[in-house]
């Protein structure tokens, strides 16, 4: 047998055990159910950091913005004011 062909019988072994454990472990209703609100909370944590991570880069670029627009003004008043 070549090193190839062996690589892949372990290849597919290993893939085969994990997917034997995954079989096992999600038929438990139990686990499954927990499995599935561990995901569910994961994905809303998720979700909400998201959405203040940009409701705060928002609120971020806004007052930048408006801190830039009133320099641009002094400096315009500054100009018109020294002609």
């Amino acid at each position: 047998m070549s090193k190839c062909s062996n690589g892949n019988f372990f290849l597919g072994v290993l893939i085969g055990a994990a997917a034997g454990a995954a079989a096992a472990y999600f038929s438990d209703r139990r686990k499954r159910e927990a499995f599935s609100d561990n995901f569910s909370s994961s994905v809303e944590r998720a979700r909400d950091s998201i959405v203040e991570g940009y409701y705060e880069a928002k609120d971020r670029y806004n007052r930048y913005r408006n801190k830039l627009t009133e320099e641009t003004h002094d400096l315009l008043d500054e100009i018109q004011d020294n002609d």
